[in-house]
């Protein structure tokens, strides 16, 4: 009985493989030539994708990386000119010498009976090469296209076998005059089309654009992003997103696709995203629910149903929100748009009750993504003030660093940073618990807020935010020049204490000053410490007269240098 029940499990697991592969349309009736998801590799023995393109394959020149082929000291009319000034961090594309270092690159690293791709596009910023040649080209304040048109023109007629890409990007964003040579394209970014399942007027831009390229080339290749790059660990639903775009590129003769998720660091369920999102790749009218649920069943002999449950549950959410899934988001957003907090604890919780069930392939997954998933739980709590069981959860979300996963954002935010954040976030709650006369106050902003960071509650949570990620507790404000805040006087106060943090990677600073007034006299004002490193707490601490009475007025004025300031906690004692 048991040699059949085990045949029997055998037959059942080749059904399943076979109605999957059945479902999959035959990879040479895909409308796409090329086609890459950039997320982590899998290996050859796993459920795999289908046959994806790579950039370290398929590419000799990827992104905004032309500096590749420049020597150690090159010569410096390669580079982008305004008047007398040279500019290094631009490139001149009518130079010669620069037509001649790729030239060279080409010839001596790929044959040419092999035909390679290669982005010849302007570096990722605004400056723009205004030299004689290059404005003769079309050049002008803003825009960089007419140069490089010349220079994919040049290389076409001198590599006829390998095939040039410009791309449709900040300041490449003419149309050229006249239609590309047979093996150029253009590679156009989707940054603009939100990833939603509601209609928006932007996809109509967005097809309309593609329309428009397709009178100058038929070699059209789509930029998409499929993840949070501010998030790898909380899973992102993506799947009917992409299938209804997947459908429309199609139909508007794009022949690429180029799906840019977190490239080589981990991101959970990229072997699942990987699998499915092939599928649609070469098939976008593809029922991709039952493929889903046979892969988690294959994959995740345990956990699968379970997996899979959630996961629709997320796709379910985003088609009744209908919200724009945020790429630069935290988790108080995601909670808006695609993450069911409470469905998602009991998922987390329900995955590491079944993991001491798994073994194989299936337990080393799920170690992983059980893991990685501590973080989103950890936010999920810090955002109810609910500290209980978060010190184990770190314990088990550093683990990840043992096994290579260091980041889990495309900033670099790592996990060493966010636990040590963490950390001292839930030291300083302990040492403020009963304390803290401000926790839970209600304060009054006399300043508009940012739209996009309005709930000033969190300044009185009782719970400090997290440096390293601004998403983290975190009150971020562009009020200029200064934000004012009014806060009641609270019997028995004696001193009032203003948290703010800095973030240099994000481009927040510590305001330039803080002042305290009560009743239009000025009871203080600090300038907050200046530090060269990256990340930063300050304190700005004043005291209260025992006479005080009715509201205090904070005014923090920004340093309007950078982008934004972050208020933290704001206490009283």
């Amino acid at each position: 009985m048991k040699d059949n029940g085990k045949l029997l499990f055998l037959l059942l697991a080749v059904l399943l493989l076979t109605s999957c592969e059945c479902a999959k349309q035959p990879l040479d009736s895909s409308p796409f030539e090329y086609r890459e998801i950039y997320l982590p590799e899998l290996s050859d023995g796993d459920y795999g994708p289908l046959k994806l393109n790579s950039i370290d394959c398929n590419w000799g020149i990827w992104g905004h990386n032309l500096s590749v082929v420049l020597p150690e000291k090159p010569l410096s009319n390669v580079y982008a000119k305004n008047g007398n000034n040279v500019n290094q961090d631009q490139f001149c594309f009518s130079s010669d010498a620069l037509f001649n270092y790729i030239k060279k690159y080409i010839k001596d690293n790929y044959r040419q009976d092999k035909p390679m791709r290669f982005a010849i596009l302007p570096n990722d910023n605004e400056v723009v090469c205004l030299c004689s040649r290059c404005v003769a080209c079309g050049n002008t304040k803003n825009d960089a296209s007419g140069a490089v048109y010349y220079m994919l023109d040049r290389l076409t007629k001198q590599f006829p076998k390998h095939i040039f890409f410009t791309s449709y990007y900040r300041t490449a964003r003419s149309l050229p005059k006249a239609p590309l040579p047979e093996n150029a394209g253009v590679l156009i970014s989707a940054i603009d089309y939100p990833l939603t399942m509601s209609y928006t007027p932007k996809e109509d831009d967005f097809i309309d654009l593609l329309h428009q390229w397709s009178g100058y080339t038929n070699r059209i290749y789509v930029w998409d992003y499929i993840n949070n790059f501010d998030d790898y660990f909380t899973p992102f639903p993506i799947f009917d997103i992409f299938q209804h775009r997947l459908r429309l590129y199609a139909k508007a003769g794009v022949k690429g696709i180029f799906l840019n998720g977190s490239g080589h660091d981990y991101s959970t369920f990229y072997r699942l995203k990987v699998e499915i999102m092939s599928m649609l790749l070469s098939n976008p009218d593809a029922d991709w629910r039952p493929m889903l649920r046979e892969f988690c069943r294959l994959r995740y002999a345990i956990t699968g149903d379970v997996i899979c449950n959630f996961l629709v549950k997320q796709e379910n959410m985003v088609a009744k929100v209908g919200e724009n899934l945020p790429l630069y988001e935290g988790v108080p957003v995601a909670v808006k748009t695609y993450l069911p907090a409470k469905e998602f604890i009991k998922f987390h919780k329900k995955l590491l009750t079944l993991l001491p069930q798994t073994t194989g392939k299936e337990h080393k997954s799920m170690q992983k993504i059980s893991r990685a998933l501590m973080l989103t739980h950890l936010e999920l709590n810090r955002m109810a003030a609910d500290t209980i069981g978060c010190k184990q959860m770190l314990r088990e979300l550093e683990k990840l660093e043992e096994i290579g996963i260091i980041a889990y954002s495309e900033a670099g935010g790592t996990i060493r940073s966010y636990v040590d954040d963490y950390r001292y976030m839930l030291r300083r709650a302990d040492e403020t618990w009963g304390k803290n006369l401000l926790k839970g106050v209600k304060l009054e902003p006399l300043t508009a807020l940012d739209e996009e960071y309005n709930d000033i509650s969190i300044l009185t949570d009782g719970l400090l935010g997290l440096p390293s990620c601004y998403h983290c507790g975190q009150m971020l404000s562009s009020a200029t020049p200064a934000l004012r805040i009014a806060i009641p006087c609270v019997p028995g106060m004696k001193r009032l204490r203003v948290n703010m943090t800095k973030n240099s990677i994000y481009h927040i600073s510590l305001p330039l000053r803080v002042t305290l007034t009560a009743g239009g006299h000025e009871l203080g004002s600090v300038v907050p410490e200046p530090s060269s490193s990256d990340l930063q707490r300050s304190v700005a601490e004043f005291d209260i007269p025992s006479n005080c009475s009715g509201k205090l007025v904070l005014i923090v004025y920004r340093n309007q240098e950078d982008r934004t300031m972050a208020l933290d906690e704001i206490e009283g004692f």
